[in-house]
């Protein structure tokens, strides 16, 4: 039977305003570049978030220097969903809430110190989940991971939901090297093709293209104009529905109110990531 967690002094809570009040059961920790966390979250909670999407952590000044200094303290912080468990096993206690695992983001790093710094027990106060996550496509059979490694928490849903279905799962990852921990959450059946060099990676898109009926991308903003002329090569161009990468923006409000995570789009309008992404279908964000 289920029991309350002796080291968990502080119980989730779901608030009257929708936000929540969550206990750290994994402190932070580096995972090839990546920051991963877990939560646990109030049993009453029955959302479940996809991949990708993004809740708003609230933060306080943690020193009198942020407190006069640093204006973002003032704000929400943005964490991504990795994945979410109904039910958890803590230090071999079954406790009685769901688990959220979250990534600390790569965008804005250095205002996120005070989140790698959180111990075991400490309460953290959500609000989400927000945006739009990743997503597999009904007719999709074979999925095509392209990611590096301090991104790639950002696909680990998707990657799970299409073996699951019995779906084919290929990786193109960008990274110097792998390591332990980071091939530990890669499952057996996903191939791995490992690119050590932006030059290499770039040569393994034509191919691995050419059979995906799906692509989900977790890179920098700036490395997504180069996946179309593959894409056209492969399919003649790009479609709607086909390819979906997570944006980086400055995630602020959750709302779509503040504009600050606004991301211009090729006909000059823009769209705002916290309400239409982060997770973007890349027909809207590039030319096709």
């Amino acid at each position: 039977m289920a029991m309350i967690h002796p080291h968990m002094p502080f119980p989730p809570v779901l608030h009257d305003d929708g936000a929540m009040t969550t206990v750290v059961t994994h402190p932070p920790q580096s995972l090839d570049g990546a920051w991963l966390m877990t939560v646990s979250l109030p049993p009453a909670l029955t959302l479940t978030p996809r991949g990708g999407q993004f809740v708003l952590a609230r933060c306080g000044a943690q020193s009198e220097f942020e407190r006069t200094e640093h204006w973002p303290t003032a704000l929400r912080t943005p964490l991504y969903v990795v994945s979410s468990r109904t039910a958890a096993v803590i230090a071999g206690v079954e406790s009685i809430w769901p688990e959220w695992e979250l990534a600390i983001p790569v965008h804005g790093y250095d205002h996120n110190q005070w989140v790698r710094e959180l111990t075991v027990g400490a309460r953290l106060n959500l609000l989400g989940p927000l945006g739009q996550g990743f997503v597999v496509q009904s007719q999709a059979r074979n999925l095509l991971l392209l990611a590096d490694a301090a991104r790639l928490p950002m696909l680990f849903a998707i990657m799970e939901q299409m073996l699951d279905q019995g779906g084919r799962v290929t990786l193109v990852l960008r990274a110097d090297t792998l390591g332990a921990d980071l091939r530990s959450r890669l499952p057996i059946p996903v191939e791995l093709r490992l690119a050590t060099t932006d030059h290499g990676f770039a040569q393994q898109l034509p191919d691995t293209m050419r059979w995906a009926d799906q692509v989900a991308a977790a890179l920098p903003n700036d490395a997504y104009a180069m996946l179309v002329e593959p894409i056209r090569a492969a399919r003649f161009r790009l479609e709607p529905g086909f390819a979906h990468a997570s944006v980086e923006a400055d995630l602020a409000c959750g709302v779509g109110a503040c504009l600050a995570c606004a991301v211009s789009l090729p006909d000059g309008s823009r769209t705002r990531a916290c309400v239409h992404g982060p997770v973007f279908d890349l027909a809207t964000l590039l030319r096709r």
